[in-house]
Formats: structure tokens, sequence, C-alpha cells
């Protein structure tokens, strides 16, 4: 397995938290912040497939909108 090295900052009272779930775990910090990256990452794609399908949903009912009330056919009433 390939690895990346990257220096990070982590907030001292994230930092106390994964210490705390280390002595839990009998894991390391860097497993953690791993695990914590995929769950990230798992959730921001389940975010943006989300928002696309709510995109395509917007788009196709202002298209159906478009072709039944702003269609040339369509009566207007003065």
């Amino acid at each position: 397995m390939n690895t990346h090295n990257y220096l990070i900052r982590v907030k001292d009272e994230h930092w106390e938290d994964i210490q705390r779930v280390k002595t839990l775990d009998n894991c390391s910090a860097n497993s953690i912040i791993n695990e914590g990256i995929r769950l990230v990452i798992k959730q921001k794609l389940q975010e943006l497939s989300t928002l696309r399908k709510n995109r395509t949903s917007l788009q196709n009912i202002v298209s159906a909108y478009k072709s039944a009330y702003l269609s040339p056919n369509s009566v207007t009433v003065e």
C-alpha cells in the first residue's frame, strides 16, 4: 500500500479526543485519523450525489413547467 506523508495541525481539543479514543480502542492516532478521513469522504460523496439528484429533479420540474405553461400552443388569458 502506498502512503502519502502530510504534516497537519490538529486542534488541542481534537488531539485530546484522539488520545482518548486511542486508549479505549487500543489503536494508533494514525488509524483514527485515516478512519475519519474515510468517513468524511464517504459523507461528502453521498451529499454530492444527493445534490446532483436534486438538481436533476429540479431541472426536470422546470423543464416540464416550461413545456406545459410556456409553450407556444398554451392559451393565455388577458
